[in-house]
This record gives C-alpha cells, structure tokens and sequence, in this order.
C-alpha cells in the first residue's frame, strides 16, 4: 500500500462545563453543554466517510480527571462505531485526564488502543494484514509531568513510516502551561515520520516536512479565548512519509471577537443596527456553526456618555438579541466592551496650563513608558490582585498592559472631568 490516511484529533475535553455561561439562553446552553461531545462524534463521521486506516487522539480527551460515566460511554460509543467499520483507534491521556485519574470499568471496542504511562510503546497499523505504519505514543502516567517525553521515542523500524503521537508544551509562550516541555529540535532527533501533537488549542505546524510537527488544535472551542475554526486534521501519508495534510472543521459553536468603530455615529439607534450587521457579517462566514459573539466599541464618539450610562450598553445587548431571537444558526451576543472616549481634544488639553494638563501628563509619562512610572503603577497595583483568592495564577502584568491600563484610566478620568464639552 502506498497511501495511508489517518485523523489526527486532540484536546477533545468531552464533557467540559463550559462555565460563565449563566446569561446564554436555554437552548444555546444545552447546544454547548452537547458541543464536545457532537464534536467527536463529526470526528467519527468523518473518519467512516474518508475511509481512512486509523484515528489518532493526542491526549485531554476529557474535560477533567473526574470525568463522568456519561462521558466514557459516549467516547466508547463512537470508538465502537470506528471498530466496527474496521478503523483503529490509538489515544494518549493528557494533564487533563492522566492514567491515575477516575475510570470507569467498562468494555472497550477491540480496535481501541489506549498506551500507557511507563514508556513508549507501539503499535503496528495493520491494513488487509499488511503493516503500514508503526504508531508510537506515552501517556501521561499524572497530572504534571514535567519531563521530557519526547526523547523518550526511539524508531525501531525504517521499514515503514512511523507515527508518534504526545501530548507536550513545545518551545515558549504557547499560551499553555509546559507540561512535557520539549523542542522542535528534540522531535526532530527521535526519525519519527510524523508527530500528531495535543495540548495547544490553536492548530499549529511546527515543521512542514522531515517529520511533519503538528498541533491539530482543539476539536470545539470552550471559551471566547478560542476564537476561528475548530477540528481536526486529515493526513494522506505516502510510504517514503511525505504527508499532505487538510484541516476539518468539527466544532458545533463557534466563537468571534470584533471591533467596531463609532466614532461616526450620532445616536444609541445607529449603534444598535451597526452591532446587529456586524453580527450578521460575522454570522455569514462561520460556516453554518451558531456564533457566540464579542465586540469591542471604539472611537472617540459624542455619544460616549450616553453609551455609559445607566443600563444603557446592557439594553442595547439586549435588543440586539431580540433582533436574533429564532434564528438558525443561533447568533448570540455575548458581550459589548466599550472603549471609546468623550469628543475633547487631548492634545489641546495637553498644552494648557491647568490641573487636568498636569493629570494628563502623568498619564503621559506612563504611557510613553517611563521606567520609573511604570514601576510605581505596578507595585500600586500589586495589592489589589494579591489579594484575590486566584492571584497565583495570574502573571505580573507586562508593560504593554500597564500602558494599555494608563490609557484607559486617562480617558475615563477626562470623561469624569471635562466629559463631552
């Protein structure tokens, strides 16, 4: 056989919580609540439709060590639907669902290969009895692991290609905390063929070609963190392995971030309608996923106090969503920061000789990012978040947001002091 095709597929987190989403209306909660799951199972319907050899799982399969019996039985549901089509399943456990984690004692399909936690192991990929492919793959035996897995692979056979599948932090600043820290560089060590990669969300080819290294992303996204297109991805590999490589989009919801500029609008009613077409636009490109939706309002706008006051931004929310209400694919609205200012002139402000230029110029100095400056807000700071029950798990605010912060703080002090005169 010359071509092998395979599903790569990570981070699955069936059963997640999908928390703060109080506010979401009934039927989008249940939709989200379902969404992991439905998720998997695309990934299945695609496998069966593709008729590919095997389906790769890269670790965090479940939400959470805990995870419900519900959430074992509908993953063994559709792995049984993959066996019973003759496709082989192979899956590694994450830091999301370690091997010492809760399992329940159930009957797992034959074609079903779980590896454990101790050391590498492989298996063979067998087509019509004919090995294709030796798949290798390690477990996270607990949670934190923080060893270097990777170099644990060693190809035992030049013969076929080899497929190695790991749940790892690979280089800096993923946005992922370094479980199984590894490089590119110690991948590439190891011959492997193909490296089918779990852990961060975003999808993501480190290496194009000898071997190819590549993080499928997640299969849905849970938070509005995760923003665009979720899935997986489907390799066609040849027997020398050279792989072309097409992502499937498997996610049920779908969440999107925008900005809008109103700087030009004059009226609460012009704002609801560009809010409301901006939703639609971004509606319209999501491929038939419901959309859960952010924006961000900006621009300097004689309408600023206005937008501020009250529960004005909460009414526009809301008529924006009785616009939507009905509609399938479901358009929600999830949010409406506002970052606009009143109309004054800050540099005209600047140049007087008053109190509010000297406020101004205090702003100045940290924005324009003054060592010193920056120091002082930081340490001011500092006591606020200590004191919040989740502060170990916050980083130490970079100059970039104290001066973001600085921003924002001037802005809102000018509103309070000269508002819209």
């Amino acid at each position: 056989m010359s071509t092998i095709k395979f599903i790569h597929c990570a981070d699955l987190h069936i059963d997640s919580p999908f928390k703060g989403i109080s506010e979401i209306n009934e039927e989008l909660r249940d939709i989200l609540y379902n969404s992991t799951f439905q998720s998997f199972r695309n990934i299945v319907d695609l496998a069966i439709e593709n008729q590919v050899h095997a389906v790769l799982i890269a670790g965090d399969i479940y939400d959470g060590a805990d995870k419900s019996l519900k959430a074992q039985l509908r993953f063994r549901d559709e792995l049984t639907r993959l066996s019973n089509q003759g496709i082989p399943s192979y899956a590694v456990a994450g830091n999301h669902d370690p091997l010492d984690s809760w399992s329940a004692s159930i009957v797992w399909p034959e074609g079903a290969h779980f590896f454990g936690g101790d050391k590498v192991e492989k298996y063979p990929l067998a087509v019509e009895g004919e090995t294709v492919a030796e798949i290798y793959g390690i477990s996270f035996p607990k949670q934190n692991v923080t060893d270097n897995l990777a170099m644990q692979f060693d190809r035992e056979n030049d013969e076929v290609p080899a497929i190695a599948i790991l749940h790892t932090n690979i280089g800096e600043n993923t946005g992922h905390k370094s479980y199984a820290p590894a490089t590119i560089e110690n991948l590439k060590s190891r011959k492997m063929d193909y490296w089918a990669l779990g852990h961060v969300h975003t999808r993501k080819q480190l290496n194009e070609d000898s071997p190819v290294i590549l993080y499928s992303g997640n299969s849905q996204a849970r938070n509005p963190r995760e923003l665009g297109k979720k899935g997986c991805t489907l390799v066609e590999m040849e027997k020398d392995g050279s792989c072309e490589l097409a992502h499937h989009s498997t996610d049920v919801v779908r969440y999107q971030s925008a900005d809008i500029d109103i700087a030009a609008l004059s009226t609460l009613d012009e704002v609801i309608e560009s809010v409301k077409n901006e939703c639609i636009d971004i509606s319209s490109v999501m491929e038939g996923r419901h959309a859960l939706i952010r924006l961000t309002l900006q621009g300097r706008t004689e309408i600023n106090e206005e937008l501020r006051k009250g529960n004005n931004l909460a009414d526009v929310i809301d008529s924006v969503r009785e616009q939507f209400e009905g509609d399938d694919p479901i358009i929600w609205l999830e949010k409406i920061t506002l970052n606009t200012a009143g109309m004054y002139d800050v540099d005209a402000l600047r140049g007087g000789k008053d109190f509010i230029a000297d406020i101004i110029g205090l702003y100045d100095e940290i924005s324009n990012g003054d060592a010193d400056s920056v120091t002082n807000i930081r340490e001011i700071i500092k006591p606020l978040t200590e004191s919040w029950s989740g502060a170990k798990h916050l980083d130490e605010f970079s100059e970039e947001e104290i001066i973001k912060l600085a921003v924002e703080a001037r802005d809102w002090t000018l509103d309070q002091m000269v508002g819209d005169e």
